[in-house]
């Protein structure tokens, strides 16, 4: 399964309350996978950081991803289709796992390994790392579909990803689909 991690308003756009601007340089080469994943048949998953007006999170956070509200959509560009091979799973914390049915959705239709896209590298895709590994799930992070706030926060992701959480770092265009 291709998962794109948090690509919403409130962190892709300028307008959004936790803008990353290293977001702006993925988005088209996560554009290109998406398209490619969609040829292939390849599932879909969509986190999205999705908060009650008063969500403890805010004690840390300025106000983001507000449940029905801008900042919480999914970017147009990356936008899910209605196909059944598409899914969103609204998350309240960093995981894409904590408090969701990710992990029954990929047990159900048997996926082992996950293709892990989106922001922000340091937070919410290397505590989704984590605990797809702790899962025992596959998981390969491709280097150029994830940002970070800065170069320090996404060299120190990748590297946790790769030595204490044992997963892939690969290229997009590495990847194919049998």
């Amino acid at each position: 399964m291709l998962l794109i991690i948090d690509m919403q308003n409130d962190f892709c756009h300028k307008n959004g309350s936790l803008y990353v601007e290293n977001a702006n340089n993925i988005i088209p080469n996560l554009q290109k996978f998406q398209n490619f994943a969609r040829n292939n048949r390849v599932l879909i998953g969509y986190t999205a950081d999705s908060h009650d007006p008063d969500d403890k999170e805010f004690n840390i956070w300025p106000k983001h991803c507000i449940n029905g509200e801008w900042g919480a959509q999914i970017i147009d560009e990356l936008r899910p289709s209605t196909s059944s091979e598409e899914h969103v799973f609204k998350k309240r914390r960093y995981s894409g796992f904590y408090g969701t049915d990710l992990d029954l959705y990929l047990r159900e239709h048997g996926i082992d390994t996950l293709i892990v896209t989106g922001v922000v590298s340091n937070i919410c895709v290397l505590h989704t790392v984590g605990d797809a590994t702790a899962r025992g799930y596959k998981v390969i992070v491709l280097v150029d579909c994830i940002a970070a706030l800065s170069e320090y926060e996404q060299e120190y992701a990748l590297h946790h990803i790769k030595s204490v959480f044992n997963a892939s770092i690969a290229n997009s265009e590495d990847i194919k689909f049998y």
